[in-house]
């Protein structure tokens, strides 16, 4: 007979509570019994099981990053070979901050959001807001609802969902609470710039560069990568064990590819590099140079692959590193 463990009979009659160690970067785990009545031989596997679950989900009710929605790779993906643009990627991520759970249409301040709401939120007429949501509707982004005289709007879950996921493909948590801190410092930034212009420039189109990246982002990394899905720790290796081990087992971005990724004919480098440098003045990426190759760090607190509340040493370890690039 193999190893066997007394534990309870139901997932429900034991509780685990969690203790973050801020010195070692690891949640220690102590099991509390409900209803000691209910008790049966368990296999030590079907108790680390249970064991793993109940981490799992308090580690998702512990993040302080707050509500998500899953960005869908593949699909996103697809979107390269239609007619959408960066602007038109920029307007859908500025509603994408307003999405609500299972299906429930875009609200903001618990009101649904309409196309005269949405002008307003884009700042621009409804005559055009009119039609880049059509645009959306067509591209499957979006589904249109009628709720008393109005418009309103649902994420398509064929590219976002927020809630459960009810897919085995391959998706990025896009934090909402980041991603409207990030529009609100590009808006900030483009405001400083136009303080003394007679002729205003637009900066917004540069957080849909943000959109057009989420496929392409390293699951166990975080940077932005031809290879998003390859494993490269090994076992027991943390993630800057590997990096030192390998340094090139990460296939990073080329401009070139990015440029195409935009829709670019013919990539423009200087635009890329401006779209960039912007987004690393609001806290998104963190551009890092060398030999004139640049390599793009996507915020953990913006973007994130992993099943935990990204309190794991490596995380830590970049976040604190956008920490002090901030602070220079």
């Amino acid at each position: 007979m193999g190893e066997r463990t007394m534990t309870v009979k139901k997932e429900e009659d034991v509780r685990l509570e969690f203790v973050f160690n801020s010195e070692t970067g690891s949640l220690e785990e102590r099991m509390i019994i409900q209803n000691p009545q209910n008790f049966e031989v368990l296999s030590k596997e079907e108790k680390q099981r249970r064991m793993n679950y109940a981490k799992r989900e308090f580690e998702r009710k512990s993040d302080k990053r707050g509500p998500f929605v899953m960005g869908k790779n593949a699909s996103i993906c697809q979107l390269e070979q239609t007619e959408i643009t960066v602007s038109d990627r920029r307007y859908f991520m500025e509603l994408v901050i307003y999405a609500g759970f299972d299906g429930e249409p875009l609200k903001k301040d618990n009101e649904y959001l309409t196309n005269k709401t949405i002008a307003v939120l884009w700042g621009i007429n409804e005559f055009n807001t009119s039609r880049r949501l059509n645009k959306f509707v067509k591209l499957n982004l979006l589904h249109k609802e009628k709720y008393g005289n109005y418009n309103v709007y649902v994420l398509n879950q064929l590219y976002f969902s927020k809630g459960a996921l009810r897919t085995n493909q391959k998706f990025v948590k896009l934090f909402q609470h980041k991603l409207k801190e990030v529009a609100d410092e590009i808006r900030k930034i483009e405001d400083m710039k136009n303080r003394k212009r007679k002729v205003p420039i637009k900066l917004g189109d540069v957080l849909g560069l943000l959109h057009a990246m989420l496929p392409y982002f390293h699951y166990e990394t975080y940077y932005l990568v031809k290879n998003p899905d390859e494993k490269i720790t090994e076992e027991s290796e943390t993630v800057l064990d590997a990096l030192e081990r390998c340094p090139k087992a990460l296939k990073h971005l080329p401009k070139t590819q990015i440029g195409r990724i935009l829709g670019h004919k013919n990539p423009d480098r200087p635009t890329i590099d401006k779209y960039f440098h912007i987004l690393q003045k609001a806290g998104a990426v963190m551009v890092l140079t060398t030999k004139g190759r640049s390599r793009y760090l996507i915020h953990p607190d913006l973007m994130f692959r992993l099943d935990s509340n990204g309190q794991d040493e490596y995380t830590r370890h970049v976040r604190a590193q956008f920490g002090q690039h901030d602070s220079h």
